[in-house]
């Protein structure tokens, strides 16, 4: 289990990794850091499954990092108030522990995240779309989207982009044509936002457009290949746990 611990108070961080230790061996601290940017730097370099986030960092609330960056993990936030709990509960939380940490709240936490884990048998996706999903009425998809290339900026229908594509720090909307533009957000908030029936993510870098795709064929280990129209710059593969998922899309 690869932990991030993020916390702007160094004794506190180092604290929380020999109790999380102690509590259960199979933990790897993955990284440590402490402020809203080196956390974003870290997630677009690094994965990890478990995340441990102080609410108030040194360069403001750490809420602001969904924002920036798509957050592919369970979260446990970590705060001295009581107030944030149900802005947490909005993102990725699965956890809101009050400093100082309980020992048991701690320990039961981790059991949270484990038997969450198991019944999902560890799909990430099908675990951040549950926590992810809305309560009360169902939010209606977007239409429309703000795209920017160079100063200019402008909005378009969603129904003429063949496919959103991250890559790095940046998101690119590419339409029919094939013309890319700038996407501010992240490929996990499209996702939210965007109408499954006619948007599918195929992998950590793609959500295409149904109308986009041409053909897959079988590719190694139980993947496919998917052939897209316009022609995306590099293979897209989709992994053998979502295959069934987007066939079952494509007829949908």
């Amino acid at each position: 289990m690869r932990v991030l611990i993020v916390e702007d108070e160094y004794l506190l961080a180092l604290e929380l990794a020999d109790r999380l230790a102690s509590l259960d061996k199979e933990i790897e601290i993955a990284g440590r850091t402490d402020s809203i940017l080196s956390t974003v730097e870290w997630l677009q370099h690094h994965e990890c499954d478990l995340m441990f986030l102080d609410v108030h960092l040194s360069d403001g609330l750490s809420f602001s990092i969904f924002d920036r960056v798509e957050v592919k993990c369970p979260v446990i936030f970590t705060t001295a108030y009581d107030h944030y709990a149900i802005k947490a509960f909005e993102v990725n939380s699965i956890g809101y522990l009050l400093k100082p940490i309980d020992e048991e709240d701690l320990r039961k936490a981790l059991l949270k995240y484990k038997q969450m884990r198991s019944l999902f048998r560890a799909d990430l996706d099908n675990l951040l779309n549950y926590l992810g999903k809305p309560t009360g009425e169902e939010k209606v998809p977007i239409s429309r989207i703000m795209l920017s290339t160079g100063k200019a900026q402008m909005a378009m229908n969603v129904d003429e982009i063949a496919y959103f594509l991250a890559n790095g720090r940046y998101l690119y909307a590419v339409d029919r044509k094939g013309d890319k533009y700038f996407c501010d957000g992240t490929l996990y908030k499209l996702e939210e936002e965007l109408d499954t029936r006619m948007f599918f993510r195929l992998n950590r870098k793609y959500i295409v457009n149904f109308s986009s795709v041409a053909y897959f064929t079988h590719y190694s280990k139980s993947r496919v290949k998917v052939k897209l129209i316009p022609q995306a710059e590099e293979e897209i593969i989709v992994s053998a746990d979502k295959v069934k998922e987007f066939k079952k899309w494509l007829v949908r």
